[in-house]
């Protein structure tokens, strides 16, 4: 009885680190999607020269634009979407800054702003792959080893 008990302890242990190194690899796979979105805004932006509703209706391909429904207030469903896209508190909050200032100023302001906010995602990015290369190996460790010891301690 000890022992099975042990061996679930050490599995339930595993699986919490391996689940925090596959919370990093989303908040990598969220940001990838928001940094296409920009992207596309951007091209569609510099070719078009269209609202932000139209600019939307050419970027529907994107995983996080596609999810923004609007009825009246397009920033709120923006901020909306960014809640529930994604996991990251601060990549929420990054995604919620770039709706708020946007459209202020002319074309060639907006182009600068969304090159902008392209940097601020890809540093984004780039930290979440670090974290990706220095974390997910410590977490799944972690976890199998607090799980290990756990179930000798319990044995």
């Amino acid at each position: 009885m000890r022992t099975a008990a042990a061996i679930l302890l050490v599995i339930c242990a595993l699986t919490a680190g391996l689940s925090e190194s596959m919370r990093l690899k989303t908040r990598e796979k969220e940001l990838v999607v928001f940094r296409d979105a920009l992207a596309a805004l951007k091209s569609a932006a510099a070719y078009t020269a269209g609202d932000l509703c139209a600019l939307l209706a050419l970027c529907g391909d994107n995983a996080f634009l596609r999810q923004i429904r609007w009825d009246w207030d397009l920033i709120a469903a923006w901020e909306q979407t960014a809640q529930r896209f994604f996991t990251c508190r601060a990549d929420r909050a990054l995604a919620v800054a770039f709706i708020h200032g946007y459209g202020k100023t002319d074309l060639e302001g907006q182009l600068a702003y969304m090159t902008l906010f392209e940097t601020r995602v890809q540093a984004a990015l780039q930290e979440a792959k670090q974290n990706i290369a220095s974390k997910c190996k410590l977490y799944t460790a972690l976890g199998l080893f607090s799980g290990t010891a756990a179930a000798l301690v319990l044995i």
